[in-house]
């Protein structure tokens, strides 16, 4: 009975050693490093992909009046306009606060991402708000869509001297969107970061563009413009030579996990145990 009794301890014991090396492992938010995955053909991207944007401007502007005047006459329903309106956390202060707070409290292993992150929404902002400073150019609401022409569209101008500055008009101050500068560079961000969230980053992106539309705040060419200023400032914080490198040296050392590991030698000494409390 004695020896019967001790070959199920040790088989009992197996077992939980079996267990414990099959026990799946807790799962964690997957979190890229942006130092070295953030150069090469993804740097390059943004910077052509700007440039492109800001090239597209004069052409956009030919279809500006026409696509303002369709979303004037509010075509969508209501329960996508409400759903529009939640695409804009990317857009504003409040929501890039809760996003990178969530960041901090969900994923700590992504935290030392959060100054990087915090630049990108906020440096994009400042700069398309000072060159909104030197272009003089009204919003859709300015205008009577009814009867625009396409060059209605064309009525920019620029104000090197900053002769008007002193009488800021944000009804006159429609070009380039500090919102969608702001959106287009913390899904940069958010995109290189967290690559399982990327299609929901990028969809809600896409939200933040249609419901400014929506709403007859800018025209499509305004919001091409914040969208080439946000790329571009996402290229000066990634780029190693640039704002990047400044953000990488405040990536953590690779601690390596401290696990206790379950060897045949322990498993001998637990059924050697077993054994004398048996036969005690």
């Amino acid at each position: 009975m004695r020896s019967a009794s001790t070959e199920n301890d040790k088989s009992a014991s197996t077992l939980d050693f079996d267990t414990i090396q099959a026990a799946p492992a807790v799962p964690r938010v997957e979190c890229c490093v942006t130092g070295a995955t953030a150069t090469g053909f993804r740097l390059n991207a943004l910077l052509l992909l700007s440039g492109m944007l800001m090239l597209s401007v004069p052409m956009v502007t030919l279809i500006d009046i026409s696509v303002a005047r369709w979303f004037a006459g509010d075509p969508l329903p209501r329960e996508i306009g409400n759903g529009l309106e939640l695409m804009r956390i990317f857009s504003h202060g409040t929501g890039v606060f809760l996003v990178l707070f969530g960041i901090f409290l969900m994923a700590p292993q992504c935290r030392w991402h959060l100054p990087r992150l915090a630049t990108l929404a906020i440096g994009a902002g400042a700069i398309a708000t000072l060159a909104k400073m030197f272009v003089l150019r009204p919003r859709p609401t300015g205008l009577n869509l009814e009867v625009a022409s396409i060059d209605s569209a064309w009525l920019w101008a620029v104000d090197w001297s900053l002769s008007q500055v002193a009488a800021v008009d944000a009804s006159t101050r429609a070009f380039p969107r500090g919102n969608m500068a702001t959106a287009t560079a913390l899904t940069v961000g958010l995109w290189i970061v967290l690559p399982r969230g990327r299609w929901l980053f990028a969809t809600i992106c896409l939200g933040t563009v249609v419901q400014r539309l929506a709403c007859s705040a800018h025209f499509p060419s305004d919001i091409i413009g914040g969208a080439a200023f946000g790329l571009l400032w996402g290229y000066v914080c990634l780029h190693p030579k640039l704002l990047g490198n400044l953000f990488d040296k405040m990536q953590p050392e690779a601690e390596p996990r401290r696990r206790r590991s379950v060897t045949a030698i322990d498993v001998q000494e637990e059924s050697t145990q077993n054994e004398h409390q048996v036969a005690a």
